[in-house]
């Protein structure tokens, strides 16, 4: 193996060949976790590959709980691991099923829009589940004047400015901890200093970010963005681990977050020790399953949002073996 690995991620690629593992790993993730990845992307990137088992035999998603909830029902015959069951999205606290039915009785026969940070349970009630890449566009698959959407309440305001549907939210408090700290002025501190920059914004963040940001996309359309892009300055509000992933596959580029401390410590509670204690000893407490009654109408739906154009491929991680 190449000497760039450490002595836990050799240890866990050999495993994974021998037991026929599929790693995947949201952007979020640290870059220990990226590099023995399988694939790195986003929600609709990673429930994409959650369809295409191709022979593996178990499937470890290091992401919050609802991604491998997500991945358990798209691949029904092989176990969905996570590598610590802990790790759970604050923004998919805020919706429940009863909440969502209660909108639905306030608003009868306007369909519902469900974010993919939610939980199994939530989505059970929706109508369409979206990510942040696919939220116009599912939003406007479904042909109608009006929707019921949420949880997140900055990316219904991203989707509003992007479409003449009325947004209707679900719960106008539901924001995600960390992008709602992004603040316009910490654009305008690093343009001051980088004038010919790029600022990328994710929707989750307040409006107002999105409105001064130069572009607004999931973590997998800022991938494509800063690849594509001329500027040799890219600003980025989102998570610190795409901003690292980014900064190390362009290191001709220099590529900043728009504040350090833009950590989601649910993400961070993955490690390659948990990693590796999966592959080793498969505990049952790290297995995720989903109540049955669930299963038909979530899958039926998540298929419907995997068939939407939504955006590119996940990032083929190329793992150096011998």
């Amino acid at each position: 193996m190449t000497e760039n690995f450490n002595e836990i991620q050799k240890r866990i690629l050999e495993l994974k060949k021998e037991k026929k593992a599929l790693i995947l790993a949201h952007n979020y993730q640290i870059l220990d976790i990226q590099e023995i990845a399988d694939f790195v992307g986003d929600s609709l990137q990673l429930a994409r590959k959650s369809e295409e088992p191709n022979g593996y035999e178990m499937i470890i998603f290091a992401g919050v709980k609802f991604m491998a909830e997500m991945a358990a029902i798209l691949s029904p015959t092989i176990p969905v691991y996570i590598p610590d069951p802990a790790a759970l999205c604050p923004l998919a606290a805020y919706l429940d099923a009863e909440k969502t039915r209660a909108k639905k009785k306030e608003y009868p026969g306007v369909p519902v829009v469900v974010y993919v940070n939610t939980t199994a349970e939530a989505k059970s009630e929706a109508d369409m589940i979206c990510t942040s890449g696919s939220a116009v566009e599912v939003v406007e698959s479904m042909g109608v004047d009006r929707v019921i959407f949420g949880p997140d309440s900055n990316l219904a305001d991203y989707v509003r400015t992007h479409t003449n549907v009325e947004i209707i939210d679900l719960d106008p408090d539901g924001l995600c901890y960390v992008h709602a700290r992004f603040k316009t002025e910490m654009l305008d501190e690093l343009k001051k200093k980088y004038p010919d920059s790029l600022a990328i914004a994710h929707p989750e963040c307040p409006l107002e970010v999105q409105q001064v940001s130069d572009m607004v996309g999931s973590t997998g359309m800022m991938a494509n963005t800063v690849a594509e892009t001329d500027a040799k300055v890219v600003l980025i509000a989102t998570e610190l681990g795409m901003v690292q992933q980014l900064q190390k596959r362009h290191p001709d580029k220099t590529i900043l977050p728009f504040f350090e401390d833009a950590i989601c410590r649910q993400m961070k509670k993955h490690t390659l020790e948990k990693i590796l204690d999966v592959l080793e000893n498969k505990p049952e407490e790290n297995l995720v399953t989903v109540p049955e009654e669930y299963v038909p109408h979530i899958r039926k739906i998540l298929e419907a949002m995997n068939k939407l154009k939504g955006q590119g491929p996940a990032a083929k991680v190329s793992v150096e073996t011998t």
